[in-house]
């Protein structure tokens, strides 16, 4: 149900700092600046070097936590997609729904279908 980032703790301590307050505040509408505030770096050096440590950028990164989050709430609530992607801070449904149907290859909706049969 969640990512499991203890390498990444001795790997690099700046990068698990950052990861961290984005787990803990992932519907927050996170700036690049905020982000890389967090590990003493510019938002230049921390793009390039988070996407050296974890091989996708931190937005990226943050979106798929994102839609990792909501699976347990389309598993356990009768919530709407729409106010389940907007409780995971997505801009709009249509992207989370997007996104997750890039990940998972089905809607929300039918992902929701399937694990309550």
């Amino acid at each position: 149900q969640d990512i499991n980032l203890n390498n990444y703790e001795t790997i690099d301590p700046q990068i698990h700092k950052t990861i961290q307050a984005l787990k803990e505040d992932y519907q927050h509408s996170w700036s690049l600046d905020e982000m890389a505030k967090i590990a003493n770096l510019s938002k230049f050096q921390f793009a390039h070097y988070f996407k050296d440590i974890l091989g996708i950028s931190p937005y990226s990164w943050l979106q798929i936590y994102r839609v990792i989050k909501s699976q347990e709430m389309l598993k356990t609530t009768n919530q709407t997609v729409l106010n389940i992607a907007m409780d995971c801070g997505f801009s709009s449904v249509t992207v989370y729904n997007q996104l997750f149907k890039r990940l998972y290859g089905m809607t929300p909706g039918a992902f929701r279908e399937m694990v309550n049969k």
